[in-house]
């Protein structure tokens, strides 16, 4: 069943009803991806800085990039997520609910656990990294099961706009106001989210139907086989990994140049976020109505500007110019987030779509995870300047090599 693209005989009277019914689903799916974008903003943007700010340097920062482990592995489960569904809700929304409140009661007992051991802390954030890991992959699943191809880019768009939402909350609201929160109330507050955000998802179980019986079993190497498999998750991995390492060491480098953790918070932290659910939702609707190609290309040039323009700033040494800088940066990449997932979207099949999905989008966050592990240590024998220009060039060549896959998301047309 596809809710937002199943014809109705009488599609007139029906119209009222069908565009509620596309709005909740877009609505619900939405929710949890702030709430997924809440807790991974606290991890992405917000733990960095506020460890930093405590007394841990740059360097040592690798075991924290190493709770991103997860993201980059659902692959390894996702065939469970397909072929079994759990014995309460439905197909994919049963998996979502158990890894909402299994993500909510690991949070509260971080909460109270600030005095823990550091590998306890790991331990307790790597398992709740786990859950919000697949909680999106069954969330990704469900949105490839019940979007149609129309409303792709639209999705894409969603998706990315929501994650910028969330971690303006994560990274920018919690981080600004942690000096006053202080340890267990910015995690009791990350505790709540998964359990409201939850609710309006509950209303699209009758439209969460399994795939039909006499199929394959879901397998990874049903995805593997697929034709052209391969290449797109070598592209998928490359240009992931080069766009979120274009603006992941920017609080970082805030930090070590001196600028106070309550400033990050509310300026880069808050504007940041706004920025970049702007610059989703905008490009959206050019990658469905008007010219993918020159979006790419045009989008390429912003994020090598703004990677130009940082470079210069640490060089003078002006932390104002390199958050201007990281603002235009977050801007462009996460519109070219929005071209990353539409396309993720395009390939991912519905007969196995939580395996595709999660193969096609955990390799790029492992790729990327294992990049940005090793940059802290990395950057001691190589400048800011040689990094983002490796970035810039990896960026340039992707972006001529999925030219003509770009272009195939305009065809479509809503």
């Amino acid at each position: 069943m596809n809710v937002l693209n199943h014809a109705q005989p009488d599609a007139q009277p029906q119209e009222p009803h069908r565009a509620f019914r596309s709005f909740w689903v877009l609505f619900a799916v939405g929710l949890l991806y702030v709430s997924f974008g809440v807790c991974f903003g606290l991890l992405e943007y917000g733990v960095p800085p506020i460890l930093m700010s405590r007394g841990v340097d740059l360097a040592s920062m690798g075991w924290v990039i190493a709770l991103y482990v997860p993201f980059g592995l659902t692959f390894l489960w996702a065939p469970l997520i397909d072929g079994k569904p759990l014995p309460w809700l439905s197909y994919r929304i049963g998996w979502i609910a158990l890894s909402q409140c299994i993500s909510s009661a690991l949070l509260v007992v971080i909460a109270f656990g600030e005095g823990y051991l550091a590998h306890t802390l790991f331990a307790l954030g790597l398992a709740v990294c786990f859950a919000v890991a697949t909680m999106d992959l069954a969330l990704d699943a469900l949105a490839v099961d019940i979007i149609g191809p129309n409303h792709r880019a639209t999705a894409a768009g969603l998706k990315v706009a929501a994650l910028a939402f969330g971690g303006l909350i994560g990274g920018g609201v919690l981080v600004g106001s942690f000096d006053r929160l202080g340890w267990s109330g910015t995690f009791l507050l990350t505790a709540g989210l998964p359990i409201l955000t939850l609710l309006p998802v509950l209303a699209l179980t009758r439209a969460d139907q399994p795939r039909a019986t006499g199929r394959a079993r879901p397998s990874l190497w049903i995805t593997f086989s697929r034709p052209g498999a391969l290449r797109q998750i070598v592209l998928l991995s490359l240009i992931t990994t080069a766009t979120i390492s274009l603006i992941y060491f920017q609080r970082p480098i805030l930090v070590e140049m001196g600028v106070a953790l309550s400033d990050i918070g509310w300026g880069l932290g808050t504007l940041a976020p706004i920025a970049n659910t702007l610059a989703a939702l905008v490009v959206a609707p050019f990658l469905s109505r008007m010219a993918p190609v020159k979006s790419l290309l045009l989008l390429v040039a912003v994020s090598s500007l703004a990677a130009a323009g940082t470079v210069i700033s640490i060089a003078d040494d002006s932390p104002s110019a390199v958050m201007h800088w990281a603002l235009l940066q977050g801007m462009a990449s996460s519109a070219l987030s929005v071209i990353i997932y539409a396309l993720i979207l395009k390939w991912s099949s519905k007969a196995q779509s939580a395996t595709d999905y999660a193969v096609l989008c955990g390799s790029s966050r492992l790729l990327t995870t294992v990049t940005l592990m090793a940059v802290p240590a990395a950057i001691t024998y190589l400048s800011w300047s040689v990094f983002y220009a490796l970035c810039v060039g990896v960026l340039l060549v992707l972006s001529f090599l999925i030219r003509r896959e770009v272009a195939s998301l305009g065809e479509v047309r809503p």
